[in-house]
């Protein structure tokens, strides 16, 4: 796949992107997590899958697909949902922008052919079309304590932070589609971009962005920053070993929408009161960062969990994981131990998401 050149800004490394995964740093991993804390990280995502849905029974079948209310979506809004199995295990996360002409899916790469086939066994029935724009559309994503403000400078347009919501904008060099999307602060929004224009519209972003303290950051300290904000990520934190509720994503289910796959047992376990287990924060006491998978022991000696992500907080200044607790050891300030195989490896407290620097 051919490469899109991303031009040097204000003598910061930036190198090349493409539509693979994002690569680890721009040569500055410190730096670049700084800027994810004080200004405006510019992330590519463009590996992530998208999907235009269309026709006039897009929102009757999509409405009976994903988990939320996709009839209650007007245009300019969009909603965080997901695709179930029949065991209302995960099959995808996805965010659904209704952008006026049709709905715009954005989901983990890794989760594409596998929607897209899902969606296109419907195409038959008439008035329902999916089209993979994957290759065709850029994903940039701006992060920050001061995207918003960018933005708005950039365009002209003061751009809203509601979660989701989605309109289009004209920079200098193109007109793009922004979403606002918070990955790993409680700033965030995608720009949606034809693929021909992404590389002059980084170069407009990083370079009239500069003083706003835009730059170039890499997987590394984005990683970093999201764990801090405890925000799950596919697959390592969510997948289809896990029901949605357990991973806290309340805000992409609808409990009056009406039917679903995987609805019954969603309703149950929501009536119920809590699931088994629940996705939380650790604060790790140990020499290394766990690995993804390191077990979690309660004081009984039982196992109770274990590690999905993890690392050095330099905030926090400390070894910080997202893992899956058991729901009896689910109160904050419970004490576990890490162990790898039979090795005691460190000990972790139980702490609420986001993480507190307090």
């Amino acid at each position: 796949m051919s490469q899109l050149v991303l031009p040097r800004s204000a003598g910061d490394p930036v190198g090349e992107f493409d539509f693979s995964p994002m690569q680890g740093d721009y040569g500055d991993p410190e730096r670049e997590y700084v800027t994810t804390q004080e200004g405006v990280a510019v992330l590519n995502f463009s590996s992530a899958g998208k999907l235009e849905v269309s026709g006039q029974n897009a929102v009757q079948f999509l409405n009976g697909l994903v988990t939320n209310d996709i009839k209650a979506l007007s245009p300019g809004s969009g909603a965080l949902a997901a695709f179930l199995n029949i065991h209302a295990k995960l099959l995808a996360l996805c965010r659904i922008y209704n952008t006026g002409s049709q709905f715009l899916l954005e989901l983990d790469g890794g989760n594409r052919e596998k929607v897209f086939r899902n969606l296109s066994r419907f195409v038959p029935a008439g008035g329902f079309f999916v089209n993979d724009v994957s290759d065709e559309l850029a994903l940039i994503s701006l992060q920050g304590p001061r995207a918003a403000e960018m933005i708005s400078a950039l365009t002209g347009t003061a751009v809203g932070a509601e979660a989701y919501s989605n309109g289009e904008r004209r920079l200098t060099s193109a007109t793009v589609l922004v979403a606002a999307h918070p990955r790993c602060s409680r700033y965030g929004f995608d720009l949606f971009v034809a693929r021909a224009d992404a590389a002059t519209v980084w170069r407009e972003i990083t370079e009239n962005g500069s003083s706003f303290g835009a730059r170039a950051v890499g997987a590394d300290a984005f990683e970093i920053a999201r764990i801090e904000s405890g925000i799950p990520k596919e697959p390592e934190d969510v997948n289809e070993n896990h029901i949605l509720l357990e991973a806290g994503f309340e805000e992409a289910i609808s409990y009056t929408k009406g039917c679903y796959l995987g609805q019954e047992i969603i309703a149950r376990i929501h009536w119920r009161g809590q699931p088994a287990k629940r996705l939380m924060g650790l604060r790790i006491e140990g020499a290394e960062v766990p690995a993804r998978g390191t077990a979690l022991y309660g004081a009984d000696g039982k196992k109770v969990g274990e590690v999905t992500s993890s690392a050095m907080s330099p905030k926090l200044k400390k070894i910080i994981a997202l893992g899956y607790v058991h729901r009896y050891y689910l109160t904050p300030g419970t004490r576990l131990t890490l162990k790898s195989g039979d090795s005691v490896v460190g000990e972790a407290e139980v702490v609420p998401l986001p993480f507190s620097d307090a």
